[in-house]
Formats: structure tokens, C-alpha cells, sequence
């Protein structure tokens, strides 16, 4: 019976770090959101280190580009820039190739969504 319970231990051991591991927001991306009635589209070049470090270069609005740096752990991440003066924030949640959640600037928030591609 010990030798049973033994290789259930080690057949659900991968299960259970394939959870614990961070989602990897690595890639292309195109986000679109809405902080108060204007626009924000982003277009991205994100990495992703080991340890959920988020580094990477997005293009505002199709003009301006700029370097955003962050952090991801499990499937919620936190990146921001600064463009013209104001820091935006943007927190949300990954699932597969598309990632949801809130913007914020100057103490207003917004809602944005985006895919990898």
C-alpha cells in the first residue's frame, strides 16, 4: 500500500508545479483600452526573466515608444511606463494568449484587454 500512495506522491508532483509556475507573458502583444473616454492602444514586445521580472518596449497609440518594466506572478502581472509626464499602470490577469484588467493614470482608472500575436 505504501509503494501505491508513494507513486500517486510522485505521478501528481509535476501536476502541482505546472500550477505554481508563473504564466509567461513573453511575445508580441496588442492592447486596447479606455482610461475616461479616451483611447490607449499599445503594441508590445514583452519579456519575461525567471524570477516573473517583466522588461520590454510598446508603442503608444501608434506614435511614441517606450520602455515598460514589471512584474509577474502565477497569472496576475503589473507593468507600467511613463509617456508626456504621467505614469500609466496596467494590472490584470493572463489566461492563454489573451490578458484583461485595469489601467491607471493621474488617479483614474480605466479598463484595457489584449492578445499575443
Amino acid at each position: 500500500m505504501r509503494i501505491v500512495g508513494a507513486v500517486l506522491l510522485v505521478m501528481m508532483l509535476p501536476l502541482t508545479s505546472a500550477r505554481m509556475s508563473a504564466a509567461d507573458l513573453s511575445g508580441k502583444w496588442i492592447m486596447d483600452g479606455d482610461v475616461q473616454g479616451n483611447a490607449v492602444s499599445l503594441a508590445c514586445v514583452v519579456e519575461q526573466a525567471a524570477d516573473g521580472k517583466l522588461s520590454g518596449k510598446c508603442q503608444i497609440n501608434g506614435t511614441e515608444n517606450t520602455e515598460i518594466e514589471g512584474t509577474a506572478k502565477d497569472a496576475a502581472f503589473k507593468f507600467f511606463f511613463t509617456v508626456q509626464g504621467y505614469t500609466l499602470t496596467y494590472s490584470g490577469t493572463l489566461e492563454g494568449d489573451t490578458m484583461n484588467g485595469d489601467i491607471e493614470v493621474a488617479g483614474v482608472t480605466g479598463k484595457f484587454s489584449g492578445k499575443r500575436g
